[in-house]
């Protein structure tokens, strides 16, 4: 009966317009276009409107929390923020994190190559003999991480790769696929390169801190049903036209 009253009080405080429902703090990452990042002052992102769309609807009002993404878990753990914007799903994280079933974006890991190169690959060892562009400190997979048969030319950013690909100094470069084409416009090189090979796929999720108790549980539950709601309508799919198109 207990449990009944606290979930009902729950439900209560997320119905559109009520007074108790005020504001919910997700910790975001300051740099990962088009899915997060800042602009001036202001987050924005595909992730960040579809979120905002969420809480419209539910009549809350979302507040982003810029931070480094350890820290970023360990607030969550300690409650000391609502939850996080965007995450990769680890089982580990289940202990403390609650998770939406419904993607909020999947991210795909792609072997990127100028149009013009003529490049198949259907297989890592495709690559065997090629020398592929990654970013450092960045994982791409277990598979391709520890993969001996190809050179890695590690870059320190992804303009860096993105510009001695286009000079013929590198074969190809290994990306998330959203985050290389929106860049690839912003500095001027679009229509440069295209998808040649899919590593990985990986589904990320918006997640609520268990720490702050049954309103986490509650607010992972009407994210989801909205979500899943928004994708029907077409939603998801206007908002990432406005960033990649």
């Amino acid at each position: 009966m207990k449990k009944f009253i606290v979930t009902l009080v729950m439900a209560t405080f997320l119905l559109p317009g009520n007074v108790l429902a005020e504001k919910i703090r997700l910790a975001a990452m300051r740099d990962f276009p088009p899915f997060q990042y800042r602009e001036g002052k202001q987050m924005t992102g595909i992730d960040v409107d579809m979120v905002r769309e969420v809480c419209k609807r539910l009549g809350i009002e979302p507040e982003f929390k810029v931070v480094p993404w350890k820290r970023a878990l360990k607030i969550a753990k300690k409650g000391d923020v609502t939850g996080i914007l965007t995450a990769l799903h680890k089982e580990e994280r289940t202990k403390f994190l609650y998770y939406t079933t419904e993607a909020i974006h999947t991210q795909k890991n792609v072997i990127m190559a100028p149009k013009e190169s003529g490049l198949k690959v259907s297989s890592l060892d495709d690559l065997k003999g090629k020398t592929v562009g990654v970013v450092r400190g960045f994982s791409y997979g277990q598979e391709f991480d520890n993969y001996q048969g190809l050179k890695k030319t590690v870059c320190n950013n992804q303009e860096d790769m993105m510009r001695i690909m286009n000079i013929g100094r590198i074969d190809a470069a290994l990306s998330p696929e959203k985050p290389f084409l929106f860049n690839s416009r912003r500095f001027g090189l679009q229509n440069r390169f295209e998808v040649v090979y899919v590593i990985t796929e990986h589904p990320a999720y918006t997640v609520f801190s268990k720490a702050i108790g049954e309103k986490g549980r509650v607010l992972a539950e009407k994210f989801d049903n909205i979500l899943k709601q928004m994708k029907k309508e077409g939603i998801e799919q206007q908002i990432i036209d406005k960033y990649m198109k």
